[in-house]
């Protein structure tokens, strides 16, 4: 039937919106209280300007005058790592498209039901992309809810903005982590790493210098797409999430040709 592996995925996993996202809430209301008013946020920028630019940019700051500001400042505080907490659930929900089972000996099982190949992941797909999306909006709630105990002026309109931010970027990820899996299998897991760290020292190389190379290359980071202190700053970038989105649409496009032509358990 139609949509049975995408209800069956939601049946199983649903609960990753809990845990997640309860662990991304925690995270936002911690990051709106711990600075209760804009002066000690401005003693927060001071003391970070006294650090060198190079630690600052590898921090994820873009300037100390940005923290200053309250969106600055959540878009480090939160964002940034909130990022850092939901690559690893993308790399994991990217795992469990098909390499988990495989790895485990049952996914040729399933494929052995009348099941197309390209329906287990674009249904699965389909499904963490719904998941991912209750767990930004987890911490959206957090952040809200650590709002109505802190005196920072924030527009809910850029928290909401900002936590949905987070989603084209670790759908990427799962993507990503899919299209690995599909390809080599047991090496998609430290491929995946490898990406990942490549593009975050791409991102900050582009970031701490000024060179056309860093530049040019700081387009194949998806961190530069991410954003998320501008994202909180100056709003979302509609070009950034549509490169991220059809990035991730190639990348699951490409996981369906290798998956098809992949001999299972082999």
């Amino acid at each position: 039937m139609p949509g049975a592996i995408f209800i069956e995925t939601l049946r199983r996993n649903w609960r990753q919106v809990l845990y997640w996202g309860l662990g991304l809430g925690l995270l936002g209301y911690y990051v709106q209280i711990i600075v209760p008013n804009v002066d000690a946020l401005n003693e927060y920028a001071q003391l970070l300007a006294t650090l060198p630019p190079v630690m600052l940019q590898m921090l994820g700051i873009d300037g100390a005058a940005a923290i200053a500001k309250p969106e600055g400042f959540i878009g480090l505080g939160f964002f940034t790592y909130a990022l850092i907490v939901m690559i690893i659930y993308g790399v994991l929900s990217g795992m469990n498209i098909t390499a988990s089972e495989e790895d485990a000996g049952i996914l040729d099982v399933l494929l052995s039901l009348p099941v197309p190949r390209w329906r287990l992941i674009v249904e699965r797909f389909a499904a963490y992309v719904l998941i991912t999306t209750g767990i930004a909006m987890a911490g959206f709630a957090g952040l809200i809810a650590g709002g109505s105990g802190t005196a920072l002026p924030v527009n809910p309109a850029r928290l909401l903005s900002g936590s949905l931010n987070l989603v084209p970027a670790v759908l990427l990820v799962i993507a990503f982590t899919a299209c690995m899996a599909a390809l080599t299998r047991r090496r998609a897991l430290p491929i995946t790493i490898l990406f990942l760290v490549a593009s975050y020292f791409i991102d900050f190389l582009a970031s701490a210098t000024t060179h056309a190379l860093t530049d040019a290359l700081s387009k194949l980071s998806f961190f530069t797409y991410y954003d998320a202190q501008n994202v909180m700053i100056q709003g979302v970038t509609v070009g950034n999430v549509a490169v991220l989105l059809a990035a991730a649409l190639v990348l699951i496009a490409a996981a369906l040709w290798f998956f098809q032509r992949r001999d299972i358990g082999g």
